[in-house]
């Protein structure tokens, strides 16, 4: 099991953002989040990495585990970092480093590659993701759909187990969409276990082998990909006829 997350809540102050959060995830799954605005999905998948810290409960995830009633130590959630990627929703792509700059600086500093080595593993991915005329190139020079792209390779540098991935194709129009689906679907291919926060249903549909339906930070219905023919609950039916 790459993840299990065992009666996880988290606070924000004195208001709670998610209750007794329980989820486990195989190799290789693909794991959607879906719910309204507000219903806890992109606090949970930064729980995920310790972006955003739990007040209780247990964090299993690539070999990492930790008991979040306790204070963790920085050393582990470095580790943790190591195993369990982002694909943030703003990119986060340092402006002033070319593309190509981005994608080696974090492996050749935590990973330890040479320059040679990270420039080489660099430009394979971007040829991989139809990149490689970019490389030079500074983000603010680039589509919101080629950075989006820029951001997943700079994930995949550090050869992640799990890859977290937080509204992907916001703001992205119909082709480019597609194109970071094919990516997912192609990662799905390599073993990878993915989870994903997204409004949109037919990206759901699309790649996942596993449902999570939130509201309120709580879990509503959880289940395999037949849970969008099928839905459990009433909640989870109404938001699919939307």
């Amino acid at each position: 099991m790459t993840i299990s997350v065992q009666h996880l809540n988290f606070f924000y102050g004195s208001s709670q953002a998610l209750f007794d959060i329980n989820l486990s995830a195989e190799d290789g799954d693909t794991v959607v989040l879906l719910g309204p605005s507000g219903a806890g999905k992109s606090t949970l998948i930064r729980t995920l990495n310790l972006l955003e810290v739990p007040t209780s409960g247990r964090l299993n995830i690539a070999n990492n585990q930790f008991d979040l009633s306790q204070k963790s130590d920085p050393k582990q959630i470095l580790q943790l970092r190591k195993n369990v990627g982002m694909v943030f929703q703003q990119y986060n792509l340092w402006p002033h480093f070319t593309v190509l700059e981005n994608l080696i600086e974090a492996p050749m500093k935590i990973l330890g590659l040479t320059q040679v080595e990270a420039k080489q593993q660099a430009m394979e991915l971007l040829s991989r993701l139809r990149l490689e005329e970019h490389a030079e190139r500074f983000p603010l020079q680039l589509s919101g759909g080629q950075q989006q792209r820029v951001a997943i390779a700079r994930a995949l540098m550090m050869k992640p187990q799990v890859l977290l991935f937080d509204e992907p194709t916001a703001a992205l129009d119909p082709e480019i969409t597609a194109q970071i689906v094919s990516i997912i679907q192609e990662l799905q291919q390599t073993g990878i276990t993915q989870v994903i926060v997204t409004h949109e249903v037919n990206v759901a549909r699309k790649v996942a082998t596993k449902v999570v339906y939130m509201e309120r930070g709580h879990i509503v219905e959880m289940g395999d990909a037949s849970c969008f023919e099928n839905p459990q609950t009433e909640q989870f039916k109404h938001y699919l006829s939307h």
